[in-house]
């Protein structure tokens, strides 16, 4: 894991998707508020909205992290590959 990555995985927050997507430049901001809303439905984070209206994550409950284990990136269409002869 980066260095970068690391540390902004260490603050627990608050974030917006735009935030972490100036520390991890290497992330679009939809992949990152994609992450963040799943780990939001999870019980992971806290999802709140400002009175502005941008929305930040807070990491509230790491225990509930379900792909803790779970490799980083996974191809989704690769159990529909098949063999050709």
């Amino acid at each position: 894991m980066s260095d970068a990555l690391r540390d902004a995985l260490s603050d627990p927050g608050p974030h917006t998707a735009e935030s972490l997507a100036d520390r991890l430049p290497h992330f679009p901001p939809v992949v990152i508020r994609d992450a963040l809303e799943a780990l939001a439905a999870q019980g992971v984070l806290e999802r709140t909205t400002r009175p502005d209206g941008a929305v930040e994550y807070r990491y509230v409950a790491p225990d509930r992290y379900a792909q803790i284990h779970m490799d980083v990136v996974k191809d989704p269409a690769k159990a529909f590959e098949r063999k050709t002869r």
